[in-house]
């Protein structure tokens, strides 16, 4: 389509189809359904999963879910990944995708130079789970901290989380903002790159232009009604080719959702180079039903010359807010293989401002509890 930029043609060029998720004990479908839906491939979620909710997601076209590892108690009650949930959700024909978080929005975490710590508990979590090697666990670094007196214990924390890696067979991702997703790449000390979708943060934007990212979570808090509960959802960068650490109990190193619908999922999707009025026809005159922002995305359900049809928030309600269908001009689109207008960089990634202990510890009340 000629809404697709060079750039995007390189990020699509050269692939080939790979084989799809390898078959749980039930015999999932070998070919991902997603292409079919619409729906993205990859979602995370806090809640604890039963087979209906598993099963549910799967009918809407996921082939991957995230769920948390942590020390206990978790943050949220079901918020950790436990052995027999693993089973059903494999069962059920998913992959899995691994985090670990446990009050990683607070910065005594990384200050108390707990990474092995952390690292370790993964591990152990990952073992009781039958994660294999050739996967992977992302660890997450949940706010906005592009100062140099928090960048640099977060830095030491990856080195730590990497160590007690060391000879696991499970590789290290990182989930944060695009200031520190770069400085943890530059640093070497993770391989897997997941963007927040928090797109106001310092340095996302710039670190999602620079293509370096292996996932960006584009809709938070979402509920679709074929889910039927809360979820994120995510989208993979096609140069993966699927393949973003998930993994099932075959103990397969090369698991992907296929090079077709990875791509699939990311072409129907567009970046808003402007804001824009929804109306609910195709003719300017039409009644206004909402609006989206600039740098919003949203899923393309139909393209005409001037004009095309959208779905926001994946199509559920975030909360108060309702998805919106509707149409809006042509020209307010913009390819997702690079934010619109950026104007980000990483100029406040290191900055030396002295930060105050109510920025740093924010959201901390409870960030010690860990049985030891």
């Amino acid at each position: 389509m000629a809404l697709f930029t060079s750039r995007r043609s390189f990020l699509l060029a050269g692939s080939a189809t790979l084989a799809a998720c390898a078959t749980s004990a039930k015999s999932a479908p070998t070919t991902p359904a997603a292409a079919n839906t619409g729906f993205p491939l990859i979602t995370d979620t806090a809640a604890r999963l039963d087979a209906a909710k598993a099963r549910a997601l799967y009918a809407a076209g996921v082939r991957t879910v995230f769920r948390y590892y942590s020390h206990i108690p978790p943050s949220l009650v079901g918020k950790d990944l436990q052995p027999e949930e693993a089973a059903i959700i494999m069962g059920e024909g998913l992959s899995i995708g691994s985090v670990f978080q446990h009050y990683n929005n607070c910065f005594r975490t990384f200050e108390n130079n707990w990474g092995r710590e952390d690292a370790e508990q993964a591990l152990r979590q990952a073992e009781a789970a039958g994660q294999p090697e050739g996967s992977a666990i992302y660890f997450g670094v949940d706010a906005d901290w592009p100062y140099q007196q928090l960048r640099d214990p977060i830095l030491k924390y990856f080195d730590d989380v990497k160590r007690a890696f060391e000879g696991s067979g499970i590789s290290v991702g990182i989930y944060s903002n695009g200031c520190i997703c770069n400085a943890v790449r530059t640093a070497g000390t993770a391989s897997l790159f997941w963007l927040s979708g928090s797109t106001g943060h310092s340095g996302t934007q710039a670190f999602y232009n620079t293509g370096a990212w292996t996932m960006f979570q584009n809709a938070l808090d979402i509920t679709p009604p074929q889910v039927g509960f809360g979820i994120d959802t995510n989208i993979a960068n096609p140069t993966t080719r699927g393949y973003i650490g998930q993994w099932t109990n075959t103990g397969t190193t090369s698991q992907s959702h296929g090079v077709a619908p990875t791509q699939a999922v990311f072409a129907a999707r567009s970046f808003l180079r402007a804001n824009a009025d929804i109306r609910v026809a195709f003719d300017p005159a039409s009644q206004t039903v909402g609006s989206i922002l600039k740098d919003r995305n949203v899923r393309v359900l139909e393209r005409q010359p001037t004009a095309a049809r959208i779905v926001t928030q994946e199509g559920g309600p975030r909360g108060a807010s309702a998805t919106v269908t509707g149409w809006i001009d042509a020209s307010h689109l913009a390819p997702m293989d690079r934010f619109p207008d950026n104007t980000s960089n990483y100029g406040l990634c290191g900055s030396p401002t002295v930060v105050s202990d109510a920025t740093k510890y924010q959201s901390c009340d409870r960030a010690t509890s860990r049985l030891r």
